[in-house]
């Protein structure tokens, strides 16, 4: 009988394998109180059914669905919106969306739906109130398809988003679509489009965005034509040209436009010989016409502005939003006009000129944002003018954001002043000029965010060009060179007390004196990546208010027990904390136990999850803070055992050594007292500290031309380091023995690859001599030998009087070994 039951349920369970799906759908509610069921990623082949019937939203994303049978969704009448994109859709039932009457927003994006095939008639029939419907990006390859989807049952759709086929034309059923507002073509396969190619959409249309066409699309002239009511014009990213963009816009002459945004849309193309952009009054004569309220022309491969082709409009108070960022035309041929232009922009919100006049890499554009059919950036205001007597950029009191970056020009002005100004968001960073303006604000300001990042701290800090921001809460000075003022006595961000945010990082920091910041009560997150720093500055624990730190790609080996507890302090008093130490060259040994065991417990949040590569002293080997921490007896066994007997020695050492210490003060006391007086003497008299412009300088001989550049990679490119080496660094014509000497006294360390070749090197002898002089001068910190192929009893005999001041690796053969000495370098320099 036992075996009769086992048989009969293996046979139901043959027979309906897929009868009921379980469901691992996470269910919320959201801030409406309506139920939504989030299931992505979980592997479903069909529409699960055992969710609750009463949720509002459903997401299949990212499963693996095939079809979408007769009533799958049956049990979930009350859904408004329903999302399964990135799926391998390929055919619909006709009723697969039946009884879905209250759906609003449908989205299949992302699978295999043919616009041909792939709708049978009647497969929208049930869903009256679709507002929403995207069937974007289920195109896979390029042909004729005409459009056979049956929309022509969604009367009160607004926003359709369709994939643009090759030789596309709509059908007349596209015209019963009253209500259509907004037509997004985001996957473009078209090369052509005539005036014929929208003739039957629907002439209410408001937004038409048509982005991501690779291929370069021809346009005749009339192809809006059907849209008179057109309010946003979107062609980002597609490969279109600048002068038919201009030329398609004759059917809104003398009308009124939210939008023109035409970013990137000339790129350079040998098969189609598309020239770069010449800007002309011809060119721009239906644009000059339109009442523009947000114009992007950026990355469209402006060579040249003739004629004031930019400042011709005839409704030049329409605008909110210019931005001509990343063309190739010179800011010096246009800025007085277009300056005088702006006194005409009287609801300008927001101006955008960077990166001129050559093709930066990877530009950072200003987000543009269309929402409920009306175009808009950031909800920022004003307009900038230029007195000429006294060469200042005048900013209005009710500008909010101005943002001019990575710019070279000749800098025609001293002064950017803004009196009793709304200025919320200035940016001035990586400004190339022969000198940095002045910043002056008078009366109130209420400026928030400031970003100087790539602009020397020496021209802006030292020089006293910022004033007094007592409303600042975001300052960015990346690549600043910072650490030039940091070893100054100034207390640099003394202009801005209330700041929450601040990033310093990429300065090349190594260390920071305690009064460097000043009181920064109000500061939560500060980033020192990408510095030098060996040890967490002590200056940190003087923010009260921090709870993010950045310390990921510096120099730490491990962090102390008192910034540890001072961490912990602040996890405790804010509720949170985030550490981000990744990419540091961090040690594992007896004496980083307490770091370890801190890493694997505390409740701060750590990046990587708190699990970081570290250099094992006990194994020479690298490996993982986790690993080690969850076995830190097995690596570490012999740290408890030795304790005590190292203690024991440390007394016996430390009473002999009195004994000694007094002796010898005692015997010496006169020699002693006249040292130390010509040392403090000679310290007084040398200043405060030396400064270098390389980090290493490298001695070679020819045999080893190929090692040099592999050190070089790795200690400059890799490491962050500068390297000073002959081949590259001396400069021609001068004396080579001035620059060798010279350029050892600009180095902090050397390293001499001693190698065959060396015995008949005769410079390499005047640069042992010169490192001498240097080491015993103290400006030479580190001497490091390298030796390959070379027997250690013919190194030159100059080494020997220095010998005890050098650090000796001989380079091994093996690869294990070699990154051993890549470690122990790195470790001994930095």
């Amino acid at each position: 009988m036992d075996d009769m039951w086992i048989f009969i349920v293996v046979c139901i369970t043959c027979v309906c394998p897929y009868r009921t799906v379980f469901a691992k759908c996470n269910i919320t509610l959201n801030m409406l109180g309506y139920k939504e069921a989030l299931c992505k990623y979980q592997g479903f082949t069909s529409v699960p059914m055992d969710l609750p019937p009463d949720i509002k939203k459903l997401d299949l994303s990212y499963n693996r669905l095939t079809r979408l049978d007769a009533n799958g969704f049956h049990r979930y009448k009350y859904l408004e919106y329903l999302i399964i994109d990135n799926n391998d859709i390929r055919w619909l039932h006709t009723t697969a969306f039946c009884s879905l009457s209250l759906l609003r927003h449908l989205s299949l994006s992302r699978n295999y739906l043919n616009v041909s095939e792939s709708y049978p008639h009647g497969v929208f029939e049930s869903l009256n109130n679709l507002s929403v419907l995207d069937i974007s990006r289920n195109m896979k390859t390029p042909g004729y398809n005409p459009y056979k989807i049956p929309v022509d049952g969604l009367s009160n759709l607004r926003e359709l988003s369709i994939d643009l086929v090759l030789n596309a034309t709509f059908g007349q059923h596209f015209k019963k679509l009253y209500n259509l507002q907004k037509l997004s073509l985001d996957y473009c396969l078209v090369n052509y489009l005539n005036n014929e190619t929208f003739l039957e959409m629907p002439v209410s249309l408001k937004e038409f965005h048509m982005t991501t066409c690779k291929d370069f699309v021809v346009i005749e002239g009339g192809v809006l034509v059907p849209f008179p009511h057109l309010k946003v014009l979107n062609l980002t990213n597609s490969n279109i040209h600048l002068t038919q963009a201009l030329n398609i816009l004759h059917p809104f002459q003398n009308k009124t436009m939210d939008a023109l945004l035409f970013r990137g849309i000339t790129r350079p193309d040998s098969k189609h010989r598309i020239d770069p952009v010449i800007l002309t009054p011809e060119m721009m004569k239906y644009t000059y016409t339109i009442c523009i309220k947000t114009m992007d022309l950026s990355a469209n491969n402006i060579i040249l502005v003739k004629n004031k082709s930019l400042v011709l409009f005839q409704r030049p108070e329409c605008f909110e939003a210019v931005m001509i960022s990343a063309n190739s035309f010179s800011v010096d041929s246009w800025e007085v006009d277009f300056v005088l232009f702006t006194f005409k922009m009287t609801n300008i919100k927001i101006i955008d000129f960077s990166y001129f006049p050559l093709g930066f890499k990877n530009p950072i554009f200003l987000n543009v944002i269309t929402k409920d059919n009306f175009t808009r950036v950031e909800q920022v205001q004003g307009k900038w003018a230029r007195q000429h007597n006294s060469m200042t950029v005048l900013l209005p009191s009710q500008l909010h954001f101005f943002r001019m970056t990575h710019m070279m020009a000749e800098g025609s002005f001293l002064e950017i002043k803004a009196k009793n100004s709304y200025l919320r968001h200035l940016e001035i960073s990586y400004f190339e000029t022969d000198f940095f303006p002045l910043i002056t604000m008078e009366g109130f300001n209420c400026l928030d965010h400031l970003d100087l990042s790539g602009i020397s701290s020496v021209k802006t800090i030292g020089e006293a060009k910022i004033p007094f921001l007592i409303h600042l809460k975001t300052l960015i000075l990346k690549e600043t060179n910072l650490i030039n003022v940091l070893q100054t006595n100034t207390t640099i961000l003394k202009f801005c007390p209330n700041i929450i945010n601040l990033d310093i990082s990429y300065n090349y920091i190594w260390k920071m004196k305690a009064n460097s910041f000043g009181q920064l009560l109000n500061l939560q997150q500060l980033n020192l990546s990408h510095n030098l720093l060996e040890t967490v500055p002590d200056v940190v624990t003087t923010f009260y208010s921090l709870d993010e730190l950045d310390l990921s790609y510096n120099q730490l080996t491990t962090i102390g027990k008192n910034m540890l507890d001072w961490i912990d302090n602040m996890h405790k008093k804010h509720g949170t904390f985030k550490l981000y130490l990744s990419n540091n060259p961090l040690i594992c040994s007896c004496d980083t136990t307490r770091f370890l065991r801190w890493i694997s417990t505390t409740q701060v949040k750590l990046d990587k999850n708190g699990n970081y590569s570290c250099w094992v002293s006990s194994r020479k080997s690298i490996n993982y803070t986790r690993n080690v921490a969850e076995d830190l007896h097995h690596y570490f066994v012999d740290c408890d055992t030795t304790v005590w007997i190292k203690l024991g020695i440390s007394l016996l050492v430390s009473v002999l050594s009195s004994v000694l210490c007094i002796a010898l003060l005692y015997n010496f006391r006169w020699r002693i007292m006249f040292f130390l007086f010509r040392n403090f003497r000679r310290f007084a008299e040398k200043g405060l500290e030396l400064t270098f412009d390389y980090d290493v300088y490298i001695s070679y001989s020819d045999d080893c031309v190929s090692f040099v550049k592999e050190l070089q990679e790795k200690v400059e490119d890799e490491w962050g380091f500068k390297v000073c080496f002959e081949d590259r660094d001396f400069i021609v014509g001068e004396s080579i023995a001035t620059e060798r000497a010279m350029s050892i006294n600009r180095c902090r360390h050397i390293i001499f690859l001693v190698t065959p070749s060396i015995v008949q090197n005769e410079w390499t002898r005047f640069e042992i001599e010169r490192a001498k002089y240097e080491k015993f001068s103290k400006n030479l910190q580190k001497i490091v030998v390298i030796t390959r192929d070379i027997p250690l009893d013919i190194i030159p005999k100059e080494f020997s009087t220095i010998w005890k001041d050098v650090l000796l690796i001989q380079w091994p053969i093996e690869m294990d070994e070699v990154q051993m000495a890549w470690q122990k370098l790195r470790l001994w320099f930095f």
